[in-house]
């Protein structure tokens, strides 16, 4: 994972005591989604966000806004390693 912050789905999965493996059998989806989901690569559906606040015991506002946050927080380290990099390219 690029981002030092935990995605929130991860972190209440694990406060469950959940595997990944679980949790997609809950939600009804593969466990590979669910990695997807964690590491960013894939954002979650409306139909899934319901599911997984369900199952993890918070509201979907409370999900989305912290989806956003690690999103965000992801993006930003991803620029700013884009313009290291580029600083590296130029030497």
């Amino acid at each position: 994972m690029v981002t030092n912050s935990i995605n929130p789905i991860k972190k209440r999965r694990k406060e469950k005591g959940l595997t990944q493996v679980d949790l997609a059998f809950l939600v009804g989806i593969s466990q590979i989604y669910i990695s997807h989901f964690e590491t960013g690569g894939l954002v979650p559906s409306e139909s899934h966000i319901k599911k997984l606040t369900e199952i993890l015991g918070i509201s979907p506002e409370t999900l989305n806004k912290e989806l956003n946050q690690f999103y965000e927080a992801r993006r930003k380290e991803l620029e700013k390693r884009m313009e290291r990099e580029q600083g590296n390219a130029e030497i």
